[in-house]
């Protein structure tokens, strides 16, 4: 157990190396969070624009409904 004492730049060095590591790793974490919120949030626009068009499709086909029963109406 003949270890000689770690120096300053051995301990610089060490720091910068897990430091390094760190950053890198925080930027794939980062990336990988903001991938999936921007699938989620991509899929939530989809659902909310299909909810939009399908309220629209829906009043529209009730306003012609009522629209063609009154002119029934009236006829008889």
């Amino acid at each position: 157990m003949n270890e000689q004492p770690m120096t300053l730049r051995d301990t610089a060095k060490g720091i910068a190396v897990r430091a390094g590591v760190l950053g890198v790793a925080g930027v794939v974490m980062s990336g990988i969070v903001v991938s999936g919120a921007m699938r989620l949030g991509s899929t939530l626009v989809r659902a909310l624009v299909g909810l939009f068009l399908l309220a629209v499709t829906g009043g529209l086909v009730t306003y012609e409904a009522k629209k063609v029963q009154r002119r029934m109406a009236e006829a008889l």
